[in-house]
């Protein structure tokens, strides 16, 4: 088959979104069908998939976010060489433009929100603007899809948009030679030995973005609860993020005497983000927003069990028992789970088995090629949706 995927942004540094979409787009080629990834070109070092076409194309304006006259002729002249068309995102020109394009060829397409049809989820010009762009453009493009690829369940749990529609779910991954290839535990310790001042202190980990949805702002104040059970208790910040945020964070350590249980690696890739999960002991994302499900999915790889708030939208992580989920952004509540947790050896090595097995099940870049080749045949073939892609209340 030929299957055209189509993004706003590709570069490395754009989030994960383009993450998402190179590592599906991988996956379906390794199964030996032709894959090209049409983006808006914008200043920055572009991904590229291993055996996939990407080409960009230029904005008419200063940023990817505007139209694309070049973007838009390609489309409406070469999608009808393809089989099915695949869209992420919305919101932007790109979608329209490749769902106008495949409406005229009498294409079928898939259509990825990547969460942005969550209650709360942002939008660029604030909630009349989303609110307009719903009933003039947005609303079209949802309801003409083929099909609805959802990265998990709670994402059609938070979207009354998303209510009656062809909806699938087909999460994120990745690839599963990480989960058999993980570095030994150990060796990451022993490097900040020093910094950490005793051997085998527990560590809490948060990986990922360091911006005001990830909460951290709302759980440093509580943290020093946690401590009267766990006085060696290290929270280990890795990620990157805005200065002004940051400082805020440094303000909150500072202020709850949390100076030496608090340790910041910086932003961490490949072996060294590998070696950090494997030595830590709780993955923690307090978040008040849904974020990329990639670090909670890398994390129960490592076999971390994972302390999440609702708003994380993972519901899967409960239903397999690999960890804990929080209600109404309670960061009482949330730091005693993670205390209760470090308490009982029993329950986190129960835990950290599942999380593995949810990934291994659910979350590999092999699966989900596996998943989306089987739906791309019955969308392009106009025949019923495997019933494993289904969520549980749809299936026949």
């Amino acid at each position: 088959m030929k299957i055209l995927h189509v993004l706003t942004d590709m570069r490395i540094d754009s989030g994960a979104l383009a993450l998402s979409v190179c590592g599906m787009a991988e996956a379906v080629a390794a199964r030996e069908h032709d894959v090209s990834i049409v983006y808006l070109k914008r200043d920055g070092t572009v991904m590229q998939p291993q055996g996939v076409l990407v080409r960009g194309f230029a904005a008419d304006g200063k940023t990817g976010h505007m139209p694309s006259v070049a973007l838009r002729a390609y489309l409406q002249q070469n999608v009808r060489h393809f089989d099915l068309v695949h869209i992420h995102g919305l919101r932007h020109s790109p979608a329209h433009y490749a769902a106008t394009a495949a409406r005229q060829a009498n294409l079928s397409y898939i259509l990825a929100p990547h969460g942005q049809l969550e209650a709360g989820a942002e939008a660029p010009g604030g909630r009349l603007k989303q609110t307009i762009n719903w009933l003039l453009r947005d609303s079209a493009l949802v309801h003409h899809a083929a099909a609805i690829q959802c990265l998990n369940i709670s994402e059609i749990k938070h979207s009354s948009a998303l209510a009656h529609l062809k909806n699938t779910i087909i999460g994120n991954g990745i690839p599963a030679t990480v989960c058999e290839n993980l570095p030994a535990r150990g060796s990451w310790r022993n490097e900040i030995q020093s910094t950490l001042g005793k051997p085998n202190r527990p560590l809490a980990l948060f990986l990922g973005n360091i911006e005001p949805k990830s909460g951290l702002d709302r759980l440093l104040p509580h943290w020093s609860t946690i401590l009267r059970q766990q006085p060696d208790l290290i929270l280990v910040i890795a990620g990157t993020g805005e200065k002004p945020y940051i400082d805020t964070l440094n303000e909150l350590i500072k202020k709850h005497n949390l100076t030496g249980h608090v340790v910041w690696t910086g932003e961490l890739t490949g072996l060294a983000k590998w070696r950090t999960l494997v030595d830590s002991d709780v993955f923690i994302l307090p978040a008040y927003q849904a974020t990329s499900s990639l670090p909670i999915i890398e994390a129960m790889a490592a076999g971390l069990p994972v302390v999440l708030t609702r708003e994380c939208h993972f519901d899967e992580v409960e239903g397999h028992q690999a960890g804990v989920i929080i209600e109404h952004g309670d960061m009482a509540a949330f730091v005693t789970s993670v205390a209760e947790l470090l308490g009982n050896q029993e329950i986190l090595t129960s835990m950290r088995e599942n999380a593995k097995k949810l990934v291994r099940s659910s979350f590999t870049w092999e699966v989900t090629g596996e998943k989306l080749e089987r739906l791309y045949e019955a969308v392009s073939l106009h025949t019923d949706i495997p019933p494993d892609l289904l969520p549980p209340g749809d299936q026949p």
